[in-house]
């Protein structure tokens, strides 16, 4: 009998992904910049309650590549793990290319000029 309850929760687990999850108040970038084989790529992007997400990784060429997840950064934060992020891509042996989605794309009001 616990056999068959871990079988199905391991059916169930298996069904679960995190890949491409983004949070549902930015429309994601598109894939086309960051999808293809070589491509390192930093993609912000703004959760409903305000703060930043940061989705990192090199491009395998699967229109959604497996990505490393920061959330709940706060501006200051995403825009310094962004810059960091841009200084490791300049060194990196694995990126041919580079596509950066900041916050400033992400959330163009909250770099807009106060005016």
């Amino acid at each position: 009998m616990t056999r068959i309850a871990y079988l199905l929760g391991a059916v169930a687990l298996s069904a679960c992904s995190l890949e491409g999850v983004q949070p549902q108040s930015t429309p994601a970038p598109s894939a086309e910049g960051y999808g293809k084989a070589g491509t390192c790529f930093a993609v912000v992007s703004k959760a409903e309650d305000g703060s930043y997400a940061l989705a990192t990784g090199v491009g395998d060429g699967s229109a959604e590549p497996k990505a490393v997840y920061a959330r709940g950064l706060s501006a200051a934060k995403v825009d310094a793990a962004v810059a960091k992020e841009r200084e490791i891509m300049k060194v990196n042996p694995e990126c041919f290319s580079t596509y950066v989605f900041d916050r400033a794309a992400a959330d163009p009001a909250s770099v807009a000029p106060a005016g």
